[in-house]
């Protein structure tokens, strides 16, 4: 397996000041740099800049994936946690820590659980999930526990930790209606469907939160005139991006995050998962069923009607390539068993001698046509 490597950044509330920006720049001679985001692609060699510096420098998230296991992802928040011990109950461990500033408030949120390599399905839009994933940060700051639940689930998942012996940590509200930044977090750690929705199996539901622009008009209506008049020159003679930085950290640093609802579990990570494998075998059932009735349903209507298909099958030959030719052969072969007991019986077999005599040399239509049976071999 060949290494692959990712090391992105990315800044959210504004730009990286061009004083760090030249920071950001001895960081890697490789990498794509601007003011809002840095981006390097490794298939050997490994990154050597400070990451930690990186994000207190300017950058709000950090990823970095490797498909030998890595998935490391890091989130600065410039006022702390809004609520530290309700995030208490998901923190703690190496893999998913709060690494505070050694001065003030500030510090970094870091998620990197342990997978050997293979463990987890490969990822490769990982512009994409990134892009996806830096909502997070928001959520994260209005005291929305469900992204360090996640974060705490992958880690309790990963290779280092005993199922049996890793409890969960409360379930926060809303958790069976994911946001799409949380889902994104959600695929990066390789936490399916059916384990999502037994863990939120008695969740309570998403808390009522009023529009953010009522919570900024509430705020600002306590805001002392002198420091709005300020934040309004700062608009008109800086960048609109460092003005609403400065007035978002205001926002974030007086306003304290209200209260997110948990239901506290008595699960071990086994039993949750062992909760997930009967839902998996209850959906995999159930997608089995629909599946049987769709293919029951399609080929009743060949049966009543199989001219459709007939044309279908000399539309493709007519566009040519192995592709085309496959699913010639596969629509014979269903028409056959369409037809089989009725008046049309044999016109899948009398169709693929046509298209062979029209086409002698197509050979891997004719090797299709060999391999579903229609002709000898």
């Amino acid at each position: 397996m060949s290494e692959y490597q990712v090391v992105s950044f990315r800044a959210i509330d504004g730009p990286v000041s061009e004083k760090n920006l030249e920071y950001m720049h001895q960081q890697s001679s490789r990498a794509e740099i601007t003011a809002w985001s840095f981006d390097n692609e490794y298939h050997y060699g490994d990154f050597r800049g400070n990451a930690h510096e990186m994000l207190r420098r300017g950058y709000d998230i950090h990823l970095h994936y490797a498909n030998f296991g890595v998935r490391t992802l890091m989130i600065r928040l410039p006022n702390g946690l809004p609520d530290p011990k309700a995030a208490a109950p998901y923190l703690g461990d190496e893999a998913v820590e709060f690494v505070k500033d050694k001065q003030g408030a500030g510090g970094i949120l870091s998620i990197s659980p342990f997978h050997e390599p293979g463990d987890l399905e490969e990822l490769w839009e990982l512009d994409d999930i990134l892009e996806r994933l830096l909502p997070l940060r928001a959520e994260i700051l209005d005291g929305d526990l469900r992204p360090l639940y996640l974060a705490h689930l992958a880690i309790a998942s990963d290779d280092q930790h005993d199922p049996e012996e890793t409890t969960e940590a409360p379930v926060p509200a809303g958790l069976g209606k994911l946001s799409k930044a949380q889902l994104a977090l959600a695929e990066l750690y390789g936490l399916g469907e059916a384990l999502l929705t037994a863990a939120a199996a008695g969740a309570l539901p998403l808390p009522d939160h009023s529009n953010p622009r009522t919570q900024y008009d509430e705020w600002l209506q306590g805001q002392p005139a002198a420091i709005k008049d300020e934040w309004l020159l700062q608009l008109l003679t800086d960048s609109p991006a460092s003005a609403r930085t400065a007035i978002l950290t205001e926002f974030r640093r007086t306003r304290s995050a209200s209260s997110w609802p948990t239901v506290q579990p008595v699960r071990t990570i086994a039993e949750l998962k062992t909760a997930a494998e009967g839902i998996q075998e209850a959906q995999d059932r159930k997608r089995t069923e629909n599946a049987a009735r769709q293919r029951a349903k399609r080929l009743a209507g060949m049966a009543a009607d199989p001219v459709p298909t007939l044309r279908e099958t000399e539309k493709l030959v007519a566009e040519r390539g192995s592709d085309a030719y496959r699913k010639v052969a596969v629509l014979l072969a269903q028409l056959r068993e369409a037809t089989a007991g009725t008046k049309h019986s044999g016109l899948a077999e009398k169709q693929a001698q046509k298209l062979r005599s029209k086409n002698p040399t197509l050979r891997v239509l004719v090797s299709e046509l060999r391999r579903e049976g229609f002709l000898p071999k």
